[in-house]
């Protein structure tokens, strides 16, 4: 892909490469959300009481949703 986006970046076409862009990071932070939810769930319900979260918000905490003090 980044090839893809140096390529249209150089020919004029900085528009489709920054959509190319967008669509990279946008991806890499899915990746990232599934692996943190992967790793929290593995979790006893004690760590993640010791960490202050609960099963119910692992999806929030992994997608950025939840506030932590």
């Amino acid at each position: 892909m980044t090839a893809l986006i140096m390529t249209a970046d150089k020919i004029g076409l900085h528009s489709v490469a920054e959509w190319f862009k967008r669509l990279q990071a946008s991806i890499a932070r899915e990746k990232l959300a599934r692996q943190t939810i992967k790793e929290l769930s593995r979790l006893s319900d004690r760590e993640l009481n010791d960490m202050g979260l609960s099963r119910g918000n692992i999806y929030s905490v992994a997608y950025g949703h939840e506030e932590r003090w």
